[in-house]
């Protein structure tokens, strides 16, 4: 039984993961290696999606998985050091250790995954080869030569130099590992990111581990089965059949595959399998939070799965102690009249990352007003959830009048005329009366009532102007070109009634306020 054993087992190519720092040059080296512009073509330059490609260097093949180096990436980092075999840490010799850096360390500490470290950007002249090695010691990765065991290379990345000496080692730590497959069983291998394509349905890229796969093998994974009925490699080309170490493009599940789950595919029992009813993640409960608290309710679209789970663990990680956010529903694909409608029924924003919104989203969101704010940038996302949640915790007034003329008072009513600077101004609400400090010492004696000592006091761009609150008010009657109208837009101007125990003085604000959104 050994022996037969023994006569199965294959070696099989390297699965080689770069991990670094975002800017670094893990694209850079990887379009050198492929003599291909990929980092022209990503969103900002930076990589955002986990990507497999094999090359053929000396007549071996060596099987790259490019991971984004994006702090909001993490767990696709993670993900990709699991599924590799060994790992090329690259450092810039002008930046030295930073933030990813460290993670990617702690990462393939964790894993125990083997790795190499490429001291990249030699060719620049602040580089400083000695200060960065000493910084990878200090991070406890210990450089052959100094001390201890890790392989390393100096490389440009940009100019290739070094690169070919880096593969050569590439294959010297691959041979330590011992690298086989056993080509009479089934085949199994890792998701590493699964996406709905309009045109050609649910598409999933993998990593063949073990075996043979082949076109029209039942497969499965622990959420999801179905048949292959497309198999194509790296290149997007199509084949009968992949080995192991090869990237792989699956046409033929039922629901969308998780990413980092293991695949099985060949005569297998798939009623042992529990199925996805539907690659929409399941509604996620509302946390129960302080009725007093203020909520962002928001719909995540993406256009894989990875980046999705990525979008999805950073909005979570912001700081909520103001403002809770609410994550009512997370998909994969693109925004659609669905999603908006279930947006205005939640007041909840839809957020897309690397996706469009169809015209019908897009008309059916101006009716119905819901916002939708896509990117290709994950952090520019996030600066924009970031602003949202500002604008909840103190949001902006839904209409600001300046006073201008002061026309009659008749005990608490007052007729006034004024500007409307900003938003729209009603008929028959609330208001909040406020003025500039500089003109307090001025108009203070003509007020039937002190100023409030609790006065609410909101600095201005000068530092030497103040609105202070000086208390409420009430319109009731207002009117634009001697009409009585229900509303006037800015920047009109129009007349009011206003009843308040507080006498109104030109320049005066008089502001309606937006109702704070809770849970």
């Amino acid at each position: 039984m050994v022996e037969n054993n023994q006569v199965q087992q294959k070696s099989r190519p390297p699965i080689v993961v770069i991990m670094g720092h975002v800017d670094h040059g893990k694209t850079t080296l990887l379009d050198y290696i492929r003599k291909t512009n990929i980092a022209d073509r990503e969103a900002g330059g930076i990589t955002q999606s986990i990507g497999a490609y094999e090359i053929t260097h000396n007549g071996k093949k060596i099987t790259f998985i490019d991971t984004p180096g994006h702090e909001a990436f993490s767990k696709m980092r993670a993900r990709g050091a699991n599924v590799a075999d060994l790992a090329i840490l690259i450092v810039s010799a002008d930046d030295g250790i930073q933030p990813q850096t460290k993670e990617s360390i702690e990462i393939l500490t964790q894993t125990k995954t083997p790795f190499i470290v490429a001291i990249n950007k030699i060719d620049k002249a602040n580089a400083d080869v000695e200060k960065t090695k000493n910084d990878l010691m200090q991070a406890g990765v210990f450089l052959e030569g100094c001390g201890g065991n890790v392989s390393w290379h100096l490389i440009s990345a940009k100019q290739g130099t070094g690169v070919d000496e880096l593969l050569d080692l590439i294959f010297l730590v691959a041979e330590m590992e011992n690298l086989n497959y056993d080509e009479s069983v089934n085949a199994s291998g890792i998701i590493i990111e699964a996406k709905m394509d309009g045109r050609r349905g649910i598409t999933a890229v993998a990593i063949v581990k073990n075996g043979i796969l082949k076109n029209g093998d039942a497969i499965a994974t622990s959420t999801v089965c179905g048949k292959i009925k497309s198999l194509e490699n790296f290149l997007g080309e199509k084949t009968d059949k992949l080995e192991p170490s090869a990237p792989a493009l699956i046409l033929g599940f039922d629901n969308l595959p998780q990413t980092g789950e293991e695949f099985i595919a060949g005569e297998i029992s798939l009623e042992q399998i529990k199925k996805v009813e539907t690659m929409v993640r399941p509604k996620l409960e509302i946390e129960k939070a302080r009725r007093d608290k203020p909520a962002l309710n928001m719909i995540i679209k993406a256009d894989v799965c990875g980046s999705l789970e990525a979008l999805s663990e950073i909005i979570r990680s912001l700081n909520q102690e103001n403002v809770k956010i609410n994550i009512l529903e997370e998909a994969v694909g693109e925004i659609s009249d669905g999603d908006v409608k279930r947006a205005s029924h939640n007041n909840s924003l839809v957020i897309g990352f690397n996706i469009k919104s169809s015209k019908a989203a897009d008309n059916l969101a101006k009716a119905l007003e819901v916002k939708i704010i896509t990117s290709k940038i994950i952090y520019e996302l996030v600066q924009t959830i970031e602003k949202e949640m500002k604008d909840i915790e103190n949001p902006p007034p839904l209409g600001e009048l300046e006073v201008i003329a002061l026309f009659s008072q008749n005990g608490k009513k007052q007729l006034v005329g004024g500007k409307v600077i900003s938003g729209v101004m009603k008929n028959r609400i609330d208001v909040k009366i406020t003025r500039i400090n500089e003109k307090l010492e001025v108009v203070e004696s003509k007020n039937t009532e002190p100023i409030p000592e609790k006065s609410e006091v909101v600095e201005l761009e000068s530092k030497e102007l103040r609105l202070v609150e000086l208390g409420t008010g009430k319109i009731t009657s207002l009117k634009s070109r001697k009409q009585e109208v229900n509303q006037v837009l800015s920047p009109n101007e129009c007349g009011i009634i206003i009843e308040s125990s507080i006498t109104i003085a030109i320049g005066d604000h008089i502001i309606h306020e937006s109702p704070k959104r809770t849970v």
